[in-house]
């Protein structure tokens, strides 16, 4: 028998660590490039240069597909909670289609007459061709149309979609918290701290709930939240609306609105904190049943059915309420 391997020889390959080591990073600017590329290729097309345009969106929600894992679902629609009040049409919707189906299909995979329920959505993007102040006030309006559109806390203590323990929830944390941006394709060379500092602004005037996440400007930067411990640790701060002590373990000293500049990273810096909320958030369908088709109760009276005798027994009041009264009527 020949003599045994040296197992200690057997590691993994080193040679192309510090390029496979920025795999992820690399694959983000060849993303970031291409839809730069696309975009000024469909611009010349683009009567008006400041819309998105239909051709831009498709060009990112495309990108995006190849970046978020296929659990997610990727699409243009509008998003409706229980009541039907919507946002209007988004370009870009981050949604779950595991658990909730689509409220009512587009005649075609890109439609934006696709109907989601809020409950669903993990994240809205606005998309613009050519960030200006005016595009940018349209699209924090439409996506602070859609944070105010309300739907059920999902408990700290949700494990999974369909199953919370309720002994680990708390109150100062939520795991359906919204994470959305803005991403301008590229905006006037020289507008972008003027727009970056608009954009605070405006989300300053707004409560803290409805506040837009981050802004990401393709070739210029990025811009978002963090904050600050009162020993000067600096970290990432998702959500305004929480003090995120849940997280980091204690509650920011103050919180930053920051911009980071860079001419082809910026994709990537809005991928990591997009993926760090999906990666936080699990969604809640717990009342899902009988939303989105509440008239479908008031379209006749309910009966028990009797087994033992001739005689039914109507249910005073809809079916699904615990305090429902009864009558019985002979058959």
């Amino acid at each position: 028998m020949k003599p045994l391997p040296d197992t200690s020889d057997w590691q993994p390959k080193i040679d192309r660590r510090a390029a496979l080591s920025n795999t992820r990073l690399q694959t983000c600017r060849s993303i970031e490039a291409r839809i730069r590329a696309e975009s000024d290729i469909e611009k010349s097309f683009n009567i008006n240069n400041f819309d998105a345009g239909p051709g831009i969106e498709d060009i990112v929600r495309g990108q995006f597909r190849i970046l978020l894992p296929d659990r997610y679902a990727v699409t243009p629609g509008v998003v409706i909670e229980g009541n039907g009040d919507n946002c209007g049409e988004c370009d870009l919707i981050v949604a779950n289609r595991f658990w909730e189906s689509l409220l009512k299909y587009g005649a075609t995979n890109e439609s934006r007459r696709v109907h989601i329920p809020v409950e669903a959505v993990y994240t809205v993007i606005e998309v613009k061709q050519t960030l200006t102040e005016d595009s940018l006030d349209d699209a924090m309006k439409k996506l602070v149309m859609y944070k105010r559109l309300e739907r059920d806390r999902s408990e700290y203590g949700r494990l999974i979609e369909n199953h919370v323990i309720s002994a680990f929830d708390r109150a100062d944390a939520s795991l359906n918290y919204r994470f959305d941006a803005i991403v301008g394709v590229g905006c006037e060379e020289g507008t972008e701290l003027e727009l970056v500092r608009r954009f605070f602004k405006i989300n300053e005037a707004l409560d803290a709930t409805h506040r837009v996440n981050a802004l990401v400007i393709l070739g210029s930067g990025y811009a978002r939240y963090l904050d600050e411990s009162s020993d000067g640790a600096i970290r990432d701060h998702l959500y305004p609306e929480s003090t995120m002590e849940y997280l980091n373990g204690f509650p920011p000293a103050r919180v930053i609105p920051s911009w980071t500049p860079t001419n082809q990273d910026s994709l990537y810096h809005f991928y990591s904190d997009l993926s760090h909320h999906l990666t936080l958030t699990v969604l809640s369908f717990k009342w899902q049943k009988g939303r989105y088709g509440k008239d479908a109760k008031i379209r006749g009276d309910v009966y028990e059915v009797e087994l033992e005798r001739q005689s039914i027994r109507q249910f005073m009041l809809p079916i699904s309420d615990p305090n429902r009264e009864r009558r019985t009527r002979g058959n």
